[in-house]
């Protein structure tokens, strides 16, 4: 049984990559499917707009795997590299002063959020999926007696941070006497996961 490595850089630089002939599309794919098994860094991945994304640690790091995918995996096929853009990623420090609030189209609903850090243990926890493999109850257990969380929230995780990394982001229920919540539950834990993501 193999287990994923963790690694200390994550793929923060990332291109989009298209064949200049549309003909060397399906070796393009196959060529970016190569190279993800190759180097297990890369990420790649077709964005919804249907652009083949491919991220590294670092400029050098996507122009050594640009320079395999064309000589090695694609034959020496042509393809279009967009410039390079840098992932952006936030980070919590301190409790939120303000609590940020949203109204549906209807304006009968109201969905309230706000943000605190977590300590560095139960980030390493998240990282290493120690917490998202446990049973509900668990889960609970754990995050009570580990990290001095409350019953009430460590009963009400709906969601760690967006597979497959985790991130260490945790979504939390702290709602009281809501009917129907549970019908919007996995739209609400779409959208953590699309912020977080």
């Amino acid at each position: 049984n193999f287990v994923d490595m963790k690694y200390s850089v994550a793929p923060v630089v990332r291109v989009a990559v298209e064949p200049k002939n549309p003909a060397d599309l399906p070796k393009l794919t196959l060529g970016l499917k190569r190279l993800a098994q190759y180097d297990p860094l890369i990420q790649v991945h077709t964005a919804p707009t249907g652009e083949h994304i491919l991220a590294g640690s670092g400029e050098l790091h996507l122009e050594v795997c640009l320079k395999k995918l064309k000589e090695d995996f694609m034959r020496g096929a042509d393809v279009h590299v967009a410039d390079p853009i840098v992932s952006y990623a936030e980070t919590v420090s301190a409790e939120a002063s303000q609590v940020c609030c949203g109204k549906s189209p209807n304006k009968l609903n109201r969905f309230q959020m706000t943000a605190e850090p977590l300590s560095e243990d139960l980030c390493a926890a998240i990282d290493d999926a120690v917490l998202s493999d446990l049973d509900n109850k668990k889960r609970a257990s754990l995050l009570v007696s580990e990290y001095k969380w409350s019953t009430t929230d460590a009963r009400k995780v709906w969601a760690f941070g967006p597979p497959p990394d985790g991130e260490a982001n945790v979504l939390v229920d702290q709602s009281k006497g809501v009917a129907y919540l549970h019908d919007v539950k996995d739209s609400i834990v779409s959208a953590f996961e699309q912020v977080c993501g």
